[in-house]
C-alpha cells in the first residue's frame, strides 16, 4: 500500500503543478475560500464574508497550513501570512488530504473485507488497495483535491468517523465526526447515521438477518442470540478506551426470547428485534454510543441558534425547499458511477425476485415509476446559481437533458426508479434493511431542503453505499476505472485548456 500511496501522491503532485501553473487566480468558490483562509492566517478570527454559508473548519486546517510553512521557512526565507496562504499553497493542502482520504478508504475496505459476507472469490475480488485508490479517483472527490474547497476535509473526517466507529473507538469517532460538521454542517445528519450505524452493529443487526439467520434465532431460544456477538469487535478494541466495559458484546446480547421468537425476514420484523434488544439493553448502549451523540446533538443547539438556518451566510438563496427531485437525480448519478458494480448482482436478484412473484413485482415497479413521476412534478426546481453559471456541468445538465422537453422529467421516471432499484437491491445482499432505511432519512434530511442542484451534494451518499457494496471484481474495477479516468481526463482538460473568458 506504500508504494501505491507514493504513486498516487506523485500524480496528485504532478497535477497541482498543472493547476497551479494554468489557473494562478481564485477559481469559482475560491474568491470566497482564499481571501477567508488568509484573513484567519493574519490572526483576524472574527472577519468573515458574508456570501460563505459553511462552518470555518477548512480555514482553521488552512491557517494551521500556513503558519507551519512560515514556521518552516522562518529561518530561510520568512514570508508573512498572506504569501504563506496564497491559494496556490492552500490548494496542496487537499492533495495532501486527499492522500489522507486513499490511506482511511484502504483501511475502511480492509476491514470489510475481514467482517463482511464473503461474497466474491477471493482470485476474482479486486484487492483492498485497488478499490480504495479507485474510489479516491471518483470525479467529484477527485477534481477537487486541486481546489481549495471543503469537499476533500469533509469527506476525510467523515471516513474516519465511519472507520473509528466500526473499530468502536466511539470517543475518536466523535471527534471525527465533529471535525467532518466543522468543514460542512450537513456532515451532522451523516454524523447521526454512524451513531445509527454504531447501534445496529452493537445489536448484531448490521449486516442481512435473513430467513435461515431468524430460524436459528428461534432454535437458539434463550441462548445467546447468534447476532450480538462482537468478537471481530474485541479484534479492533484496543481495550476499554475503544468502548468501555459496558459495551453489547458477546454474551451481553441476551434479551428476552419470547419476544425475539418467530421474528422472519422483513422490514418490519427487523424493526421489531432491533427496538426488543435496543429496550433491554438501553443501559450498555448509552454508556458505549453517548460520545457519537455530541456532534449531532451539538448541531441541533446550532440550529436552534441561528433560527433554523443550516448557513451562516447568503441565507436567502440557500433556504430550505422540499426539492424531492435531489433523491431522484442522486439515485441516477450514483447508478451510473457505480453501474458496473451494480448491475451483475443487482440485475441478478431483481431478475430472480421477478420470477418468483411476477405480479407483486410488476405492481411494485409501477408504483415506483409513478411515484418517481410524481415526485418529480411536484418537486423539480431550479435555482437562480445553477442557470447564472455555465462553469458547472449541472448547468448544461439542466439546460441540454432535464429542461428541454415538459416531458423529460416524466419520460425519465422509469430510469429513477430502475436506478434505486438497482441501489437497493445491491445493498440489501450486505446491509440489513434498517441499514438501507436509515441511509434513506439521512439521504432525504440532506438532499430535500437543498435548492441548489449540486453534484458535489452527492459525495458522502456516493461513499457510503460504495464501501457497502460487494467487493468489485477486477473486470468491473477496470471498467469503473476506464469510466472514472475518461471524466476525469475530460473535465481536467476542460478546466485547464479550455479556460471561459469574461468581457
Amino acid at each position: 500500500m506504500a508504494g501505491l500511496l507514493a504513486v498516487f501522491a506523485g500524480l496528485q503532485a504532478i497535477i497541482l503543478s498543472l493547476v497551479n501553473t494554468i489557473v494562478k487566480d481564485d477559481y469559482m468558490d475560491e474568491v470566497f475560500h482564499g481571501p477567508q483562509a488568509r484573513e484567519y492566517c493574519r490572526g483576524a478570527f472574527t472577519a468573515w464574508h458574508p456570501k460563505i454559508t459553511t462552518f470555518p473548519g477548512i480555514y482553521y486546517l488552512g491557517t494551521l497550513y500556513g503558519w507551519a510553512r512560515r514556521a518552516v521557512q522562518f529561518f530561510i526565507s520568512p514570508v508573512g501570512p498572506d504569501a504563506a496562504c496564497t491559494t496556490p499553497f492552500l490548494r496542496s493542502l487537499n492533495v495532501v488530504l486527499s492522500i489522507a482520504c486513499l490511506a482511511t478508504l484502504h483501511a475502511i475496505l480492509q476491514q470489510q473485507r475481514r467482517r463482511g459476507p464473503a461474497a466474491v472469490a477471493a482470485s476474482a475480488a479486486c484487492p483492498p488497495a485497488l478499490h480504495a485508490t479507485l474510489l479516491a479517483l471518483y470525479p467529484l472527490h477527485w477534481f477537487f483535491s486541486f481546489l481549495f474547497y471543503t469537499d476533500v476535509a469533509s469527506l476525510l473526517f467523515l471516513l474516519l468517523c465511519q472507520l473509528q466507529a466500526s473499530r468502536r473507538r466511539y470517543r475518536t469517532a466523535a471527534l471525527a465526526g465533529a471535525a467532518a460538521v466543522l468543514c460542512r454542517q450537513t456532515n451532522a445528519v451523516w454524523t447521526a447515521f454512524v451513531l445509527g450505524e454504531a447501534a445496529l452493529a452493537e445489536l448484531g443487526l448490521l449486516r442481512p438477518l435473513g430467513r435461515a439467520a431468524a430460524a436459528q434465532l428461534e432454535e437458539r431460544g434463550s441462548r445467546t442470540t447468534p447476532y450480538c456477538t462482537r468478537a471481530e469487535g474485541r479484534e479492533e478494541r484496543g481495550g476499554a478506551a475503544a468502548a468501555g466495559a459496558d459495551s453489547v458484546s458477546e454474551g451481553s446480547c441476551r434479551g428476552p426470547a419470547a419476544a425475539e421468537e418467530g421474528l422472519t425476514d422483513g422490514l418490519v420484523s427487523e424493526l421489531q428485534l432491533a427496538l426488543v434488544r435496543a429496550w433491554t439493553h438501553r443501559g450498555a448502549l448509552a454508556r458505549t454510543l453517548w460520545p457519537l451523540l455530541l456532534p449531532p446533538a451539538g448541531f441541533v443547539c446550532f440550529l436552534l441558534a441561528n433560527g433554523g438556518s443550516v448557513v451562516l451566510g447568503d441565507k436567502e438563496a440557500h433556504r430550505p425547499v422540499r426539492h424531492g427531485a435531489q433523491l431522484l437525480y442522486f439515485a441516477g448519478w450514483t447508478a451510473a458511477m457505480l453501474g458496473p458494480q451494480l448491475l451483475p448482482a443487482a440485475v441478478g436478484g431483481l431478475a430472480r425476485g421477478a420470477r418468483r412473484r411476477p405480479l407483486a413485482a410488476a405492481v411494485v415497479s409501477v408504483v415506483a415509476v409513478v411515484a418517481a413521476a410524481a415526485v418529480a412534478h411536484v418537486s423539480t426546481m431550479v435555482h437562480p446559481y445553477m442557470l447564472a453559471d455555465n462553469r458547472h456541468y449541472v448547468f448544461y445538465l439542466w439546460r441540454r437533458v432535464l429542461d428541454r422537453h415538459a416531458l423529460v422529467k416524466y419520460a425519465l421516471a422509469p430510469t429513477y426508479a430502475l436506478a434505486w432499484a438497482l441501489l437497493v437491491a445491491a445493498l440489501l445482499r450486505r446491509v440489513s434493511r434498517l441499514w438501507v432505511l436509515g441511509f434513506t432519512v439521512c439521504l432525504v434530511a440532506q438532499l430535500l431542503p437543498a435548492w441548489l442542484l449540486e453534484l458535489r451534494y452527492f459525495t458522502p451518499g456516493f461513499y457510503l453505499i460504495a464501501l457497502q457494496l460487494e467487493p468489485p471484481t477486477r473486470l468491473q474495477a477496470l471498467a469503473m476505472l476506464a469510466l472514472y479516468g475518461v471524466v476525469n481526463a475530460a473535465t481536467m482538460y476542460l478546466f485547464l485548456y479550455r479556460p471561459y473568458t469574461f468581457a
